[in-house]
């Protein structure tokens, strides 16, 4: 884990940091379906994260709320993804076990942040920042749903684009347009990513914000 979280990478500027749900994703040239797609799972994690947020301002001076805490999130997020994804509960095994080990370690690591920064920054327990991070994560989330479903449909080859504007990273500009086999990853910035915003990958530096998506063929 870097020293700083992913979302206390957010937490930097002073501004507004999410923007709304609706508009978060128009600048990614991706399917009515998909964005939409998008959309409601970002609601959905928005929700359980203001549900998280008021469980720890309602109950922070009963002292301990380390393990309460991170298990209503984390159920919270699993319960999403078992909503939203179909294939999180019909597919193969390792599937199942991608989108649980995601879950336990970003509720830890967002209770860890909230923990460590509440106190000094009401953005940690703001509407704002559990929009930001449903709109972010979302993205990780259906963006590897999407590649199971192609994994399913038969098809053999992925290609990496960016929405070419002037946040996307220079890591991320090495790599639009480029095309890999659907079962290998992408090397971006030395980091070995099967999808933008992968969920099975720790590297906040590259992950972050990310509003790269894949095409299938």
């Amino acid at each position: 884990m870097s020293v700083l979280s992913f979302d206390e990478l957010n937490a930097l500027g002073k501004k507004r940091r999410s923007e709304p749900i609706e508009e978060y994703y128009n600048p990614m040239r991706i399917s009515r379906k998909r964005r939409q797609k998008r959309i409601e799972v970002a609601r959905k994690y928005r929700d359980a994260l203001l549900e998280y947020m008021h469980f720890i301002d309602d109950y922070a001076e009963y002292g301990y709320l380390d393990e309460p805490a991170t298990e209503l999130l984390r159920s919270s997020i699993v319960e999403l993804i078992e909503d939203a994804f179909i294939i999180a509960k019909t597919t193969e095994q390792n599937v199942e076990a991608v989108y649980r080990a995601y879950a336990d370690r970003i509720s830890k690591q967002i209770h860890e942040s909230t923990m460590r920064n509440k106190d000094k920054d009401a953005y940690f327990l703001s509407e704002d920042r559990a929009t930001l991070i449903g709109e972010d994560e979302s993205n990780a989330l259906c963006g590897y749903d999407e590649l199971q479903e192609a994994f399913g449909y038969g098809k053999s080859k992925k290609t990496w684009h960016t929405v070419g504007d002037k946040a996307v990273r220079d890591t991320h500009r090495a790599v639009d347009g480029k095309t890999v086999p659907l079962d290998k990853p992408f090397s971006v910035g030395g980091v070995e990513m099967m999808v933008p915003r992968d969920p099975e990958v720790d590297a906040p530096e590259e992950t972050s914000g990310c509003r790269c998506w894949l095409t299938f063929s």
